[in-house]
């Protein structure tokens, strides 16, 4: 099993062996509230997957960010 973690520590994203195929699935921190599965034949591919899903996760926090900053240069 493998597991990664966003920046913020909100989401983990784990990849496991399930039923003779890979599993990738996001969890919403701290209750682990199951917010994606995906499965797929080839353990890079999940792991691919796994690592775009961290990815995706740490651009959105950088975009609500940004977003905020912005929107206190309009005052």
């Amino acid at each position: 099993m493998v597991r990664y973690e966003t920046a913020e520590k909100d989401f983990e994203v784990e990849v496991s062996r399930t039923l003779n195929k890979w599993c990738v699935t996001v969890y919403q921190q701290p209750d682990r509230q199951i917010l994606v599965q995906d499965f797929f034949p080839e353990r890079w591919k999940a792991l691919a997957r796994a690592q775009d899903f961290i990815r995706l996760l740490n651009q959105r926090k950088k975009k609500e960010e940004e977003a905020l900053n912005s929107s206190d240069d309009d005052y």
